[in-house]
């Protein structure tokens, strides 16, 4: 029987402190519904997953894992999330039309294998067998490259998404240094831890570099509490502004971006024929095109001259006008060739083929036969 004893000393009880302001904020953040959603998710995500560093610190500051030796397994470090996690927030931020797509998922595939291995190691520690393992050679080894190249993910994440703080000339307007800051501090620690295992893996032969990893990680909890903080405050103080600014920028695009959009409505219009679809709404179309309702409207009326709705009945009306003088279509009654095309009302579209053709569609087909024969 194991009687080391628990005790809470003032490290343990501060570890234990930040574990508790930082499950609070990652809550906060994800249940967040104003503002950027995609960040106000991600940033809480970001924080939950992170601030479990400071539960694994607090088990070890506070004499939990010599007493219960199974919380050498307990799931607590999950470094393959955080740049990814942080790389995709700063996406949300500097990105106006940022919208989450599947092949996304990739940049968390050594997180997902990183998480099973956990699962695996916490089987060990309920059954007993993970002290044993931990003391091995094989071990230290395994978790020093697991260490390292985690670090070396986060740096390579943080130096991308400092990069979008650069280009995001979208939103120069609005103060991101306060991201570009938090950013610099996650990656001097991501840095230093890099190259603190590389150390522990050089030298490990020749000296017990991991022997400090307690205190360091202990160290790097207090500022990352100061850090988690600073970036949790001045999201909540800017969000507001840079989700105003985003929904700006979103629809202001260059002469080429514009075109290509418009080639791509026009796909979907002329080709897959969305226009008969009788409950086709503009949102629908926006969401087709990757981008937002306002956009979509003003992209519309600046091609055509024409709004959402009467760019439609055009498609409808024109493909109508060839069917109701068509021999393939004689057998169907006008209101079944209006309901093809798109029309779910005969008063509607009686009403809008009239306003296009200045004639009804009774009196246009028997004009059309006429002069036919």
């Amino acid at each position: 029987m194991n009687t080391n004893s628990v005790k809470l000393s003032i490290l343990a009880i501060s570890d234990l402190l930040i574990f508790s302001q930082g499950l609070l904020l990652g809550v906060l953040f994800i249940s967040n519904t104003k503002g950027n959603r995609s960040a106000n998710v991600l940033l809480g995500l970001f924080i939950l997953i992170f601030n479990f560093s400071s539960l694994h610190s607090f088990f070890l500051s506070s004499g939990l894992v010599a007493k219960y030796n199974w919380l050498l397994g307990f799931p607590s470090l999950f470094v393959f999330w955080f740049g990814p996690l942080l790389y995709f927030y700063s996406r949300s931020l500097t990105e106006s039309n940022f919208t989450w797509k599947r092949s996304y998922y990739w940049w968390f595939v050594p997180a997902l294998i990183e998480l099973a291995g956990n699962l695996v190691l916490l089987g060990l520690g309920v059954s007993g067998q993970l002290v044993r393992l931990a003391l091995t050679d094989a071990f230290a080894w395994a978790a020093a490259i697991h260490s390292f190249l985690a670090s070396l993910l986060a740096v390579y994440c943080v130096l991308r998404s400092l990069k979008l703080i650069r280009k995001a000339t979208n939103l120069s307007t609005i103060k991101l240094k306060w991201l570009k800051y938090s950013l610099s501090y996650f990656l001097i620690r991501f840095t230093f831890w890099s190259l603190y295992f590389a150390l522990a893996l050089v030298f490990a032969q020749h000296y017990n570099v991991a022997q400090y990893t307690n205190s360091v990680v202990s160290f790097f909890t207090a500022l990352d509490f100061i850090a988690v903080f600073a970036i949790s405050a001045f999201s909540f103080r800017h969000m507001h502004d840079i989700h105003t600014r985003q929904k700006e920028a979103a629809y202001t695009l260059s002469a080429a971006q514009e075109e290509e959009y418009f080639k791509n409505l026009l796909h979907l219009i002329e080709q897959e024929k969305l226009y008969r679809k009788s409950d086709l709404k503009l949102n629908e179309v926006a969401a087709r095109l990757n981008t937002n309702v306002k956009y979509t409207s003003q992209l519309i009326k600046l091609q055509t001259g024409l709004s959402f709705t009467s760019f439609i009945n055009t498609y409808r009306i024109e493909e109508i006008k060839a069917h109701i003088v068509s021999d393939q279509f004689r057998h169907l009654t006008m209101l079944a060739i209006a309901e093809e095309s798109g029309f779910n009302s005969k008063a509607t579209f009686n009403r809008v083929f009239k306003e296009m053709t200045g004639l009804s569609p009774k009196v246009y087909r028997e004009q059309h036969l006429q002069q036919a024969s």
